[in-house]
């Protein structure tokens, strides 16, 4: 009797933990749809005025505030929840991501976790830890981000995309390697395509450089 009750106990938990789930999926795919679709203008951004950019980045910006209500809410009270979708536990790193420099760092060993157990790619705690250093003002170690920067091209001012400065040049594409990311020129050039400018990797150049 004391076997078949706690068996039934067991399946009403078990049937809780699905029903509770699936509700996060629900919400955290419908952050995830927010997430990307108020990014679309990004690709592009090159051909845009200042004006559509400043407009566009104000409704990210809101759209981030709120995605960050629900996706902090749920981990700083729940935890990263279990058994989620691709596209749910996706969400959660989108919005860790695309926040301020503190979030970042309060979610980081998370992040780190949860590729760990194979939850998420280990790429995405590369892009996000190369992030945070990239704010802090140390060199990245991945060569996922890019930073816009003044330089001269002859007596004209101009803004350049730049790769931001990478702790160890050559070992480069073996650590990107390590973490599923392709080569830096591969992805140079990519990331030149989208955005319609292209993007220059200068190893000669520093931290101090972009200050």
């Amino acid at each position: 009797m004391i076997l078949k009750l706690c068996r039934i106990i067991s399946f009403l938990l078990a049937t809780a933990i699905v029903g509770c789930n699936r509700q996060y999926d629900r919400i955290l795919e419908e952050v995830y749809d927010k997430d990307q679709a108020v990014r679309e203008w990004t690709s592009g951004m090159a051909s845009l005025s200042a004006d559509e950019i400043v407009a566009y980045s104000t409704e990210m910006a809101l759209t981030d505030s709120l995605n960050q209500a629900t996706v902090f809410g749920i981990l700083d009270k729940e935890g990263w929840p279990a058994r989620l979708s691709d596209k749910a536990n996706q969400a959660i790193w989108l919005v860790i991501d695309h926040s301020d420099l503190a979030a970042r760092r309060k979610y980081l060993g998370l992040v780190k976790a949860k590729a760990e157990e194979g939850v998420l790619d280990k790429s995405d705690f590369a892009v996000l830890n190369d992030r945070v250093l990239m704010e802090e003002g140390k060199p990245q170690i991945y060569g996922t981000q890019i930073k816009m920067a003044a330089t001269f091209v002859g007596e004209d001012l101009t803004m350049q995309l730049y790769l931001w400065p990478v702790e160890d040049p050559a070992a480069l594409d073996s650590l990107r390697s390590s973490v599923g990311l392709s080569p830096i020129e591969d992805y140079l050039e990519a990331s030149g395509a989208s955005i319609g400018q292209p993007v220059v990797w200068d190893p000669a150049r520093t931290v101090a450089d972009f200050q």
